[in-house]
């Protein structure tokens, strides 16, 4: 399926966003004036244009002349490109580029020639997606402390923006927390949740995007009552003493019978 596309309107030529791996159609209608009616004589080229006037080239990929269609000097697209319509002579130029790589990434030109002559550019930024990100944390997880949830995505081209939400767990939904200035080492993905609290238990989600995509990971947090593991481990220690003595009795009882 030919998928839609963040798109800026310019006069005379459009920009388009795209994702690797989309199939994009590059739109050229054209009408013909009245001088130019007659089946006869039309010429259809596209082009990629180097928009670098230094080395200014043009290479054409596709052509219709004399009612036949021709594979032009880009052999990385010949098995990628076709018109939209069967028969390029019947007011419609555009062509689908299928399974975008990010080397397509160019200004595209349309020419339809008769007597006259009409252009159309088209400037196609294919991105890489964001690579499925990771998520963990850091810090000790009990009342008080401060906990950094960390955010990383490998790939997918830049800029990359990141963005943290409680998805469940107390006080759902949840506002973001900003980044604490005062902590250094901090990176575009983390997020610092200081003083924690049992009302900060929950799932938090971390979404990463740029123009073409987004993607997701989900990390847990889970805060213990640093009191409650005092007094646990108070009652741990005072059984363990108290099985001592238990120990310490037994034996000196077993050595004053024998």
């Amino acid at each position: 399926a030919l998928l839609s596309a963040v798109r800026i309107n310019g006069d005379g030529q459009e920009v388009l966003y795209l994702a690797e791996g989309d199939n994009v159609r590059l739109g050229c209608p054209y009408v013909l004036d009245p001088e130019d009616y007659g089946p006869n004589g039309l010429d259809i080229e596209w082009m990629q244009v180097n928009s670098d006037p230094a080395h200014h080239r043009e290479n054409v990929f596709l052509s219709y002349q004399d009612k036949r269609i021709n594979h032009g000097n880009l052999p990385h697209l010949q098995q990628r490109v076709r018109f939209a319509a069967s028969d390029p002579s019947q007011y419609d130029a555009s062509i689908n580029l299928m399974n975008l790589q990010v080397s397509d990434t160019a200004t595209y030109e349309c020419r339809v020639k008769k007597t006259t002559m009409a252009t159309r550019k088209v400037i196609v930024t294919v991105q890489a997606r964001p690579a499925v990100p990771m998520c963990w944390t850091e810090g000790h997880m009990t009342s008080g402390n401060d906990v950094v949830l960390k955010c990383y995505a490998s790939g997918g081209s830049q800029p990359l923006s990141y963005k943290w939400a409680k998805i469940s767990g107390h006080h759902y939904p949840y506002r973001t927390r900003p980044l604490s200035t005062s902590l250094s080492g901090l990176n575009n993905g983390d997020l610092v949740l200081k003083d924690i609290s049992r009302a900060d238990d929950g799932l938090y989600q971390c979404t990463v995007a740029n123009n073409v995509g987004y993607s997701v990971c989900v990390v847990e947090v889970k805060v213990s009552d640093s009191r409650r593991i005092g007094v646990i481990i108070g009652i741990v220690l005072g059984f363990l003493l108290a099985l001592g003595c238990l120990a310490v009795g037994i034996w000196g009882l077993v050595c004053c019978c024998c």
